[in-house]
C-alpha cells in the first residue's frame, strides 16, 4: 500500500497539480476543520488525490528544524497500516521527518495482556540513507525500551544482558562490588548502601586507536526512592527514568560503533540502585570518591551527582580529549527549561559551540546554561571539601559545579535531561540526547579540535 505525505501553505498553492476536484477538496478540509495552520495534520481519502493515495495533508507553516521530530511523530500517528511513503511538495529536512514519523511507531505494551495494536511498519521511497535513520529508530527504542521496564524487573543484570544483547562488537568490562572498593568508589558504593541490589560498574570501549578519544559517562540509577531523604509517592511515580543516561549512553555507543564513525568512545556506566533501609547513608554523612575528594552528603536524594563523581573521576585518569556525561540529574533544570529542552554545561565554548549547532540536525533543543563561579560558595562544607546540595535556587548549575570538581583540566561537556527524558504527557520515555550525541560525535570525528 502506498501513502502521500502532502504538504501546503495556508493558500493551499498548486492544489491543482495534485487534488482531482477543488470544489470537493475545499468542501473536506472545511468539514474537518483544516486551515492550514502550524503542525496541522489531516488524514485525507484516496479519493480526493491525484495520485489515487491515501494522503496525509500537512500544513508547512512556520516549520523549524526542532518542530520535525514532533511533526513526523504526528503525521505517523495518523498511519494505520505498513505503507510506502512519498513526501511531496516539502524542501525542508527530510530526513527528521522520516524519523519522527519511524519513531511514531513505538509501543510498550510488553505489561499488557492486551496489546496496543498490530506492529505498522513504514518504508520510504525517498532517496534518503534509511539503514542509518533504522539504526537510529533502534538505537532510541532500545533507549527507550530500558527506560520503561519496571523497577521490579529493570535490576543492574537485566540491564547488563541487554547492553550484551544490544552490540556484540563492543567489549564490555563488568565491574563488581568487590572490584568498586578495591578502586575506591566511595560515592558509587555510599549510594548503592540502602539497597539490596548490589552495585556494578560498566565499561565499554570502541575504536582505541582514533585520534580524538571520547568519555561518555551515563547516570544509571536503576531506581531512585530518594534514600532516607525519601521522595513523595507522586515524585516516585517516574523514577525508573533515572537511568535515562545510563541507557542513552550505550545507545549511542550502538549508533556510533555500527556506523563505524573515525573517533574513539568509551562509555562508563555506575549502575546502583537508591534505596532506604538501615543501611543507607544518612544525610550528614560524608563519601570520599575516587579522586580523595570528601563530600558531605546532606540530602540522599541529591544521589545522581554522587555516582557520577566517581566516573568523572575515573574518566579523567584516561586523559579522554573530552568527556561528556548525560544524566536526569536536577529537577532544577527542568523548572529552568521546562520538559522539552535539555541544559548543557561546558567549561569550552567551542566544543559547546559544537554541540549547538548538532542540535540543527537532530532536531532536539538543549539551552546553555552557565558554570557561574559566584555559585561554587553554595557548596562549600564545614566538614569536607564539598556538599552535595546548594540550596532551593540554582540547583542545575550548582549540580554542574560540583561535577566540575571530578574533571582534571579536560574539556567536559555535561547534559541534564531531566525533563525531556520523558514525554511531556508523562506517559513514557523519549529516547532524548541520543540523536544529538550521535551528531555531536560524527561532528567531531569530522572537525575536532586540534585536527
Amino acid at each position: 500500500m502506498k501513502m502521500d505525505i502532502l504538504f501546503f501553505n495556508k493558500k493551499f498553492e498548486n492544489k491543482d497539480e495534485f487534488i482531482v476536484d477543488s470544489k470537493t477538496f475545499s468542501e473536506y478540509i472545511t468539514t474537518h476543520g483544516f486551515e492550514g495552520n502550524s503542525k496541522e495534520v489531516l488524514l485525507m481519502p484516496p479519493s480526493l488525490s491525484s495520485r489515487g493515495n491515501e494522503t496525509v495533508l500537512v500544513s508547512s507553516e512556520d516549520i523549524e528544524n526542532t518542530d520535525l521530530l514532533e511533526l513526523g511523530y504526528l503525521i505517523g500517528k495518523k498511519i494505520q497500516s505498513s505503507v510506502t511513503i512519498d513526501i511531496i511538495n516539502f524542501e525542508g529536512n527530510k530526513e527528521l521527518l522520516i524519523q519522527g514519523m519511524m519513531f511514531s511507531e513505538y509501543n510498550f505494551d510488553s505489561y499488557k495482556t492486551k496489546k496496543t495494536k498490530d506492529s505498522i511498519e513504514l518504508n520510504f521511497s525517498e532517496s534518503l540513507d534509511t539503514y542509518s535513520n533504522k539504526l537510529k529508530k533502534e538505537a532510541v527504542f532500545w533507549v527507550r525500551d530500558m527506560i520503561n521496564t519496571p523497577p521490579l524487573d529493570k535490576t543492574p543484570e537485566f540491564f547488563i544482558e541487554n547492553i550484551k544483547n544490544l552490540n556484540t562488537e563492543i567489549n564490555l568490562e563488568i565491574h563488581d562490588e568487590e572490584w568498586l572498593e578495591e578502586n575506591s568508589f566511595g560515592a558509587v558504593l555510599g549510594v548503592a548502601k540502602g539497597s539490596e541490589r548490589k552495585p556494578y560498574f560498566l565499561v565499554g570501549e570502541y575504536n582505541k586507536e582514533a585520534d580524538f578519544q571520547i568519555a561518555l559517562i551515563g547516570k544509571g540509577v536503576m531506581f531512585d526512592s530518594g534514600g532516607l531523604s525519601l521522595k513523595s509517592p507522586a515524585g516516585m511515580e517516574t523514577m525508573k527514568t533515572d537511568m535515562a543516561g545510563a541507557a542513552t549512553a550505550w545507545g549511542v555507543m550502538s549508533l556510533i560503533s555500527k556506523h563505524k564513525i573515525d573517533i574513539g568512545l568509551t562509555v562508563l556506566t555506575p549502575v546502583v540502585e537508591n534505596m532506604p533501609s538501615g543501611s543507607a547513608i544518612r544525610p550528614g554523612d560524608v563519601l570520599t570518591a575516587r579522586n580523595g575528594k570528601t563530600i558531605e552528603v546532606l540530602n540522599t536524594d541529591a544521589e545522581g551527582r554522587l555516582i557520577m563523581a566517581d566516573a568523572l573521576a575515573f574518566a579523567s585518569e584516561k586523559k579522554p580529549d573530552l568527556i561528556c556525561d548525560v544524566a536526569t540529574l536536577t529537577g532544577a533544570s527542568y523548572v529552568a527549561l521546562g520538559l522539552d529542552i535539555g541544559a548543557i554545561f561546558s567549561n569550552n565554548k567551542d566544543i559547546e559551540n559544537i554541540f549547538i549547532k548538532s542540535t540543527e540536525t537532530s532536531g532536539e533543543e538543549f539551552y546553555p546554561l552557565p558554570l557561574h563561579e559566584g555559585y561554587k560558595k553554595l557548596i562549600e562544607s564545614d566538614i569536607a571539601d564539598m556538599k552535595n546540595t546548594g540550596g532551593r535556587f540554582g540547583g542545575a548549575i550548582t549540580a554542574a559545579l560540583l561535577l566540575e570538581n571530578f574533571v582534571e583540566d579536560l574539556d567536559w561537556v555535561h547534559l541534564d535531561i531531566a525533563g525531556p527524558a520523558r514525554a511531556s504527557n508523562r506517559k513514557g520515555a523519549t529516547g532524548f540526547s541520543v540523536l544529538t550525541l550521535f551528531e555531536f560525535f560524527k561532528d567531531l570525528a569530522r572537525n575536532h579540535p586540534g585536527s
